[in-house]
């Protein structure tokens, strides 16, 4: 999926609600340059409660992410990717999650 099809999917293939409007935030790539990346609102959420409650830095996953592209994932792609998982897994493991439910699209335990 290249950069303008994930932006079409952020902006037409989610639900039509404010919290999957299409957000953009700057962060340093690995090359410590500014890049744009483009989460949904609610996704960003999910970064200020990570940082807000446990040791994540987002700025360290996205230069991660920079060094360790997946081949047919933008950055951005890349990162939401990860954030789902990462609630998926807090979910599994009883962890606190911002809304203490199942996420959206998860079929595990």
């Amino acid at each position: 999926m290249n950069h303008q099809e994930f932006m079409h999917y952020l902006r037409k293939g989610t639900p039509s609600h404010p919290a999957y409007d299409a957000v953009p935030r700057s962060y340093k790539n690995a090359q410590g340059i500014a890049t744009i990346i483009h989460l949904h609102r609610c996704y960003w959420d999910y970064v200020d409660w990570l940082e807000a409650n446990t040791d994540v830095r987002f700025e360290n996953w996205v230069v991660h992410c920079d060094q360790n592209p997946t081949e047919g994932y933008t950055l951005s792609h890349q990162l939401m990717y990860w954030l789902w998982m990462d609630e998926c897994g807090r979910y599994e493991q009883g962890s606190a999650t911002p809304i203490g439910c199942r996420p959206m699209g998860h079929s595990g335990s």
